[in-house]
């Protein structure tokens, strides 16, 4: 099983946070290739794991730069707001050129300008997480074939 670690200098004051690349879903990027158009370039961003989200977020405005297209709408609570829309979007996350996986993830407003997406439990559900407080440090590892 792929696994991804890294240790913190302040976990509980930085969090669960990893480097991650964003790109388009396969169906799209299958369609991009088929019609003979380029593939958008994966973005780099910084990923908080947040077990109390249900769904994975990503920044608004990133699935814009991906010339990505919403697959559906969904109201969501979010710590600051209720009932408020956000866009369906297929991505596929690489915590690494080939430990990837594909998700539908939320298009959201992320506070601060730190992080660039939310990993949810909906990746957790499939994964391991190990949380190591007095360590700072993390690992999150998934099943093959993700």
């Amino acid at each position: 099983m792929p696994s991804f670690t890294a240790s913190v200098r302040d976990l509980r004051h930085d969090g669960a946070v990893l480097p991650l690349l964003v790109g388009v879903g396969a169906d799209a990027e299958a369609a991009l290739r088929r019609t003979g158009r380029s593939v958008p370039e994966a973005q780099q961003v910084r990923a908080l794991i947040d077990i109390g989200a249900g769904r994975s977020l990503i920044r608004t405005g990133l699935p814009a730069r991906l010339g990505l297209t919403p697959v559906g709408v969904v109201e969501i609570d979010t710590p600051s707001s209720t009932d408020m829309e956000a866009a369906e979007y297929r991505v596929r996350f690489w915590l690494d050129h080939s430990l990837g996986l594909e998700v539908t993830a939320l298009e959201a407003p992320i506070p601060g300008d730190r992080l660039g997406a939310l990993l949810g439990r909906d990746v957790l559900a499939s994964a391991v997480l190990l949380y190591d407080g007095p360590g700072n440090r993390f690992t999150l590892t998934l099943p093959d074939g993700a």
